[in-house]
């Protein structure tokens, strides 16, 4: 599809825009180009790239808000990306401390609550409620 294509073609911009962009206050993320794209060498980038969106938010709005498609995720993804996902919820709560206003989880497969689980010892209880899985309709 046009994800691989993309990555063929070294087309990073492309990648990024894909993976998080910004539409008015929120970060929209999809899990998709990080299945394809995430690896040890491209972490940094991405997380480079999320926190670059955030900190362009913030020069205008005081919170943020998220918006998350987790469609296609699968159990591999979590074990293969587990570490990653523990140091970007670190650095997400030390940077951006009290400025999550929501977190709105898409598409969530029933392997979510594993991530949850994970990402949950890294996450205080106030953020957590923050967290909401938006059913489909």
């Amino acid at each position: 599809g046009k994800i691989i294509s993309d990555i063929q073609n070294s087309n990073w911009g492309n990648i990024l825009n894909g993976l998080c962009s910004i539409k008015d206050d929120s970060i929209i993320l999809d899990h998709i180009y990080v299945k394809y794209f995430a690896t040890q060498v491209t972490y940094c980038v991405i997380l480079n790239h999320i926190t670059t969106c955030i900190d362009t938010i913030l020069l205008e709005n005081s919170n943020f808000n998220v918006h998350a498609n987790l469609k296609n995720l699968t159990l591999a993804d979590i074990d293969k990306h587990k570490e990653f996902i523990q140091n970007i919820s670190i650095i997400l709560k030390q940077k951006y401390t009290n400025k999550l206003t929501k977190c709105s989880i898409y598409n969530a497969p029933f392997v979510f609550s594993q991530i949850l689980n994970i990402v949950s010892l890294f996450i205080d209880k106030e953020t957590q409620t923050k967290i909401q899985l938006v059913q489909k309709k």
